[in-house]
């Protein structure tokens, strides 16, 4: 008997929760301000505060020693500052 196998090559992409978490713990849609945090384990690894209005982002700490588990710092930057456009634009101030 004689089977086929049209699996063979196929490969299995695994997701799991790494318990890194991103949040947004101020959106001031007055003055369209947004800060975003990275935390791994209840610890804080990074801040971001980004302000629309003088097109600034400001950066605490890193997420240099989550690099195995999480995104790189440029990419969470990016989500930040999309993410706070959309914000503003939509007059979100809570995301929850």
């Amino acid at each position: 008997m004689k089977t086929n196998n049209h699996f063979s090559n196929m490969g299995i992409t695994l997701f799991k929760p790494t318990g890194v978490t991103h949040a947004f713990p101020l959106i001031d849609l007055q003055n369209k301000r947004v800060t975003g945090t990275v935390t791994y384990k209840g610890k804080v690894y990074m801040t971001v505060h980004i302000d629309l209005k003088k097109d600034t982002v400001e950066i605490k700490g890193s997420v240099d020693e989550l690099q195995n588990i999480s995104m790189d710092q440029e990419s969470y930057l990016d989500m930040f500052k999309s993410q706070a456009e959309y914000f503003i634009e939509n007059n979100i101030s809570d995301p929850q």
